[in-house]
């Protein structure tokens, strides 16, 4: 049995722990957004409602729905009866001639409060048992992601990654070949979560095992095309690209459904590779474009996400193609790493530090 000193610590922790931005984030961010996805079936009904207090008893109606939806069959049952109870035990109490009569019905109040706490209580244990699995999957796939990008004698390396969710669906490598080629996937798979951190990880493995027999593009993208077609589902898509870079500064690369690549030389974007094309997975036996290009010395390609640029402010504005330019011109001569840490630098600042609604990925290669 719990003492009343175990209490009074966890009292004290969660004072002492509890920030006002905390609770500003209640009510500002947690809360809107479980509203919103509890809603979500009867929003456009809701808005076209003229009256304020109809949208206001409907809002309410929708939250309840949407929360018993939520619940598997036999806990609806619980928070229904959980729900009728609370509310016939709370008429009792507001007649003043039945709590005479009735003085049980506090303890029963008191009932129907505590199965609403078992049922948050069950709840609660899911929860855990689920972030217990996503975290497992998260620090499974934080190893598929080089922490620290190798360096050659010919190309400088610097990458940032951070993911919406636990999983991320964001992927990144970069692998020295034997030979002194340098081999680089850079890819973003449809959505967010679990699901879009699998198609990633298959991709990943997928890709990993082709360099070893064949690391061309036509190669590569091929076999990563018709692994996803049989692995992922309708909807698991893979936007990416692919670069096989020579130790001259030449370059072969696909790009399959992901946003151009900037080609930056003396401050200013003087290129971008690839566009029009479709991402991995949707159907066999398409072919893709490869690209013939080359760096000079001191040039640089920028690869990112779209959650780059889709990224929004206070105000619902794109941070846009158009700034990730303007910053890249702003110091000609600067690392890769340094270009890097303007542009997760920049996007902080734009967003207000607001978590991001995409997964957000970041490289530059640039030719020493």
């Amino acid at each position: 049995m719990a003492e009343l000193h175990d209490w009074v610590e966890l009292g004290k922790d969660t004072i002492s722990s509890l920030k006002t931005k905390d609770v500003t984030n209640l009510y500002s961010l947690e809360w809107p957004e479980t509203r919103k996805m509890l809603i979500a079936d009867y929003q456009s009904k809701i808005d076209a409602d003229p009256k304020r207090l109809r949208r206001f008893v409907r809002t309410r109606s929708a939250v309840l729905l949407g929360l018993a939806k939520r619940l598997t069959p036999q806990r609806r049952l619980v928070f229904l009866f959980a729900f009728v109870w609370f509310f016939a035990c709370l008429l009792g109490v507001l007649s003043w001639r039945n709590h005479i009569q009735n003085p049980w019905l506090l303890f029963e109040m008191t009932g129907a409060f505590m199965l609403v706490v078992l049922l948050l209580a069950m709840e609660l244990i899911d929860k855990i048992k689920y972030r217990d699995e996503l975290e497992l999957a998260r620090d499974l796939q934080a190893d598929l992601i080089p922490k620290h990008p190798p360096q050659t004698d010919e190309y400088e390396i610097a990458a940032f990654n951070r993911i919406a969710n636990t999983v991320g669906g964001d992927i990144y490598d970069f692998v020295p070949l034997p030979d002194g080629r340098l081999a680089v996937l850079f890819g973003d798979a449809s959505g967010h979560g679990m699901a879009a951190g699998l198609v990633m990880a298959v991709a990943h493995a997928a890709w990993r095992t082709q360099l070893d027999v064949d690391p061309s593009p036509a190669a590569i993208i091929s076999s990563l095309n018709r692994i996803l077609c049989r692995t992922g589902g309708p909807r698991s898509f893979f936007s990416c690209c692919y670069f096989l870079f020579d130790r001259d500064g030449t370059f072969l690369a696909t790009v399959a459904g992901h946003p151009q690549i900037v080609k930056i030389a003396a401050g200013k974007v003087v290129d971008r590779i690839g566009s029009g094309s479709y991402p991995l997975g949707v159907k066999t036996g398409m072919v893709w474009q490869e690209v013939h290009g080359s760096l000079d010395r001191g040039e640089r390609l920028l690869f990112h996400s779209d959650g780059l640029t889709e990224a929004r402010n206070g105000n619902e504005r794109e941070f846009g193609d158009s700034y990730v330019d303007v910053i890249a011109g702003w110091n000609p001569t600067a690392s890769a790493a340094t270009l890097v840490e303007t542009l997760v630098g920049e996007w902080n600042l734009f967003t207000g530090g607001r978590p991001p609604e995409d997964d957000v990925s970041i490289a530059v290669i640039a030719r020493r």
